[in-house]
């Protein structure tokens, strides 16, 4: 598969996450207090963080750059201008990697709050920027 319809076809899985992710913080705003609704959000959010990085690596790759690891390619796609706040990246990757071993309530809690306060808008603002790449590689 060429990287370029490789990374085009992983920022579609990834508007789906994004969705899903949209939805699971707009039932956390209703009903902050439900367990449920906090492991789908904190899920919904590693999920889409996933795709978020795997999506830069295609887009990286397809430019040329091999990266592999996660903090590679975070770090990467800040030095080329891809990510503006590189150190919040970092911090996301972190806090995903604590995220999937968060067991008690309270941890979950500040967890939900972290993605809906900080995470959420940066990852709405790599979407706008891919989004906005798709459009412009679209032009004739």
């Amino acid at each position: 598969m060429s990287a370029d319809l490789r990374w085009h076809q992983r920022f579609e899985n990834l508007q789906r996450a994004l969705k899903q992710l949209q939805a699971a913080i707009t039932a956390h705003d209703a009903k902050p207090d439900d367990e449920l609704i906090v492991i789908a959000l904190i899920k919904a959010y590693e999920f889409s963080f996933e795709l978020s990085w795997k999506t830069l690596k295609d887009l990286l790759s397809w430019n040329g750059l091999d990266v592999k690891l996660p903090r590679e390619v975070l770090k990467q796609a800040f030095a080329t201008g891809l990510l503006e706040n590189g150190q919040l990246w970092i911090d996301m990757l972190e806090q995903r990697n604590l995220m999937a071993h968060t067991y008690d309530q309270a941890r979950a809690q500040q967890a939900a709050a972290l993605i809906c306060e900080r995470y959420w808008p940066e990852l709405q603002g790599l979407h706008n920027s891919l989004e906005e790449r798709v459009r412009q590689e679209a032009k004739p």
